[in-house]
């Protein structure tokens, strides 16, 4: 994760209770985005990587206290707060089969269990499902303390609804990062699979994009759509490595509503859209 802190010159630090933030703590690092929600507009992107450490050795109240010293306007109450949590370790499961109090040990069926987290849950309504992931207990701690009002979810909520133009097709979004990859497949508006993968290569990535198509969709592929957003090595060459397997390959932001930039925003929209996209689908 390149580290970024832009901050357009019409933020007024007097004004945040206009603006939405939107946070997302990963297994790498930490990033924020600032909304004007009066003119749907993207005004400030910081990103920082967990320097010598990884989630589970993260000290929060350190690193909290030092966020909050260099950007002490994010002390002050906004319109809406929203903390996403970027992992893989997660578990999609039918309401039919949920029930709270069993929420670890189903989680447990497909994933370890990291004794530094706590178990946390959100409806994916339009599956008739539960989302159940995990969530450093030190972070939400601390972070409670500044923002009481944060409403918490998992990063995959940016891509549970897609846009207008894709909603009677086959889509299939892919999300890199650096060590892995985000795989979603939507038939006819509804979420058909989600899952991470470790990669290493160009080659990984092509190899798991087959392999999800292959499991959720029939053998005609031609109204089929591969949209690829994120940033990292596994980018290189990945659009031409796909289109030899499929026609429609596209590198680009479909936001689910419409949402504006700021000039030097602009040019990450891609890159970071699971953290942009927060705000127009958790409403």
């Amino acid at each position: 994760m390149q580290g970024i802190d832009i901050i357009d010159e019409s933020f007024d630090r007097d004004r945040t209770s206009v603006y939405e933030l939107s946070i997302q703590v990963s297994l790498n690092g930490f990033s924020y985005a600032v909304k004007d929600t009066i003119r749907n507009t993207f005004i400030a992107l910081y990103t920082e990587e967990w320097e010598n450490h990884t989630l589970g050795d993260v000290d929060f109240r350190k690193f909290i206290g030092s966020l909050t010293e260099a950007k002490p306007w994010i002390k002050e109450e906004f319109k809406k707060v929203l903390v996403a949590f970027d992992s893989h370790l997660f578990t999609i499961v039918p309401n039919s089969l949920f029930e709270p109090e069993k929420a670890k040990e189903i989680f447990n069926l497909a994933h370890p269990f990291p004794e530094y987290c706590e178990i946390r849950f959100i409806d994916i309504t339009e599956n008739y499902a539960k989302l159940i992931y995990i969530a450093p207990t030190e972070f939400i701690n601390e972070w409670h303390k500044l923002q009481p009002k944060s409403v918490y979810t998992h990063s995959l909520q940016s891509f549970i609804k897609v846009g207008p133009i894709y909603s009677s097709k086959k889509l299939v979004q892919v999300d890199i990062s650096d060590k892995e990859i985000t795989i979603i497949c939507h038939k006819n508006n509804a979420l058909v699979l989600a899952n991470t993968y470790a990669c290493s290569t160009t080659t990984d990535v092509v190899y798991y994009v087959n392999s999800a198509i292959k499991a959720v969709f029939d053998d005609i592929t031609d109204d089929l759509h591969i949209n690829i957003t994120g940033s990292g090595k596994l980018l290189n060459g990945l659009t031409e490595e796909l289109h030899k397997y499929f026609k429609n390959v596209t590198h680009q932001a479909d936001y689910y509503k419409p949402v504006f930039f700021t000039y030097r925003i602009l040019r990450h929209r891609v890159d970071y859209f699971k953290l942009f996209n927060l705000g127009t689908t958790c409403e």
